[in-house]
């Protein structure tokens, strides 16, 4: 273990060793899931991407924090995509939940982007068990124009008691050793260019975090990582894919594993436009995801990175802004 993670781990674990006496938070993340969608798929046609079900009969007044991640694959796509949460809980007709959120691409281009929202739900009833899923379906004026996939869909979900309305009732029935929440923002990267030509495989650390869960039962680990990304070419053929993925090397591992699914970045571009020649393109988009660890051990400091990974590099690339986060929480309330 390095200075570094020496720190982190006292921080993490002076931080978290107080006592509690309530369910206080915890963190579900639901299974990686995709919807596919292919060309003339008529409006209103809808597909489910990911679901999680939630058991809040650990809480007193709870509410919960529902948050999506998707990797939008398109190719030669061209229409909307609406998004909308919806609730069922003990064998109950779905309902929606908070708002519909949009995508649209107006015309044919080939890409690879991150989508990703949250809602709120503070209006659960006591003693439920609820699924949350997330349905994509096809919106706008026209029917889809080749095809899309959202890949690595994923929710997930905090829930906690509303201290509006806390008091000592069902939470204060259950005994925890421990029942604490982290946050911890890492070590923000560096501006990263990559250029045309730049080979196939080439590796970029973006962006580091150090972790102890010690002072959790169950842990699990939500990786929120963000990053700017701008791009040019000369023309509207050039493209550039960028892999991006997060690793994990535990204190008991001599390699890194991944953790979650690889999502993708390319450079948008098209193939209908003839001749493919000036004035080309340029942009900058965010990229943003999350990532669930669930399946870590307690008492372990753990060091995770994101990397970006070169697939194809045509166009011209600069990552900037790069920032990986994380919050922990026990995955169950009755825990040790």
């Amino acid at each position: 273990m390095n200075l570094s993670s020496r720190v982190n781990f006292k921080d993490d674990h002076e931080n978290s060793n107080k006592s509690c006496d309530t369910c206080g938070q915890i963190l579900k993340c639901g299974e990686v899931g995709q919807a596919l969608l292919f060309n003339d798929a008529s409006i209103g046609t809808s597909v489910p991407a990911a679901t999680i079900t939630i058991d809040t009969s650990e809480f007193c007044n709870p509410c919960i924090i529902l948050e999506f991640t998707s990797n939008i694959i398109g190719t030669l796509f061209q229409g909307t995509l609406n998004f909308q949460i919806y609730k069922s809980c003990n064998d109950q007709q779905p309902i929606p939940i908070g708002s519909q959120f949009s995508f649209a691409q107006s015309i044919p281009i080939i890409f690879a982007n991150m989508f990703t929202f949250f809602v709120c739900d503070c209006d659960s009833c006591l003693n439920e068990r609820c699924t949350y899923s997330v349905v994509v379906s096809v919106g706008g004026a026209a029917p889809v124009i080749g095809n899309v996939g959202v890949f690595a869909a994923r929710l997930s979900a905090i829930i906690t008691d509303n201290p509006e309305q806390d008091d000592d009732c069902c939470c204060n029935k259950l005994s925890h050793k421990e029942d604490k929440t982290i946050l911890k923002c890492g070590t923000p990267g560096g501006s990263i260019p990559i250029v045309p030509g730049t080979l196939e495989g080439t590796a970029f650390t973006l962006g580091t975090l150090a972790l102890n869960t010690s002072c959790l039962c169950n842990p699990c680990v939500r990786l929120e990582f963000t990053n700017t990304i701008s791009y040019s070419s000369p023309t509207t053929i050039d493209s550039t894919v960028v892999n991006f993925q997060v690793f994990r090397l535990c204190d008991n591992q001599r390699n890194s594993i991944p953790v979650g699914p690889q999502l993708v970045f390319s450079v948008p571009y098209t193939t209908i436009i003839d001749p493919p020649i000036a004035p080309g393109f340029s942009g900058t988009s965010t990229f943003s995801f999350f990532v669930c660890d669930c399946d870590i051990c307690p008492d372990e400091c753990c060091t995770y990175s994101v990397v970006a990974t070169t697939a194809t590099a045509d166009a011209s690339v600069t990552i900037t802004n790069a920032r990986l986060s994380a919050i922990v929480a026990d995955n169950n309330c009755r825990c040790c």
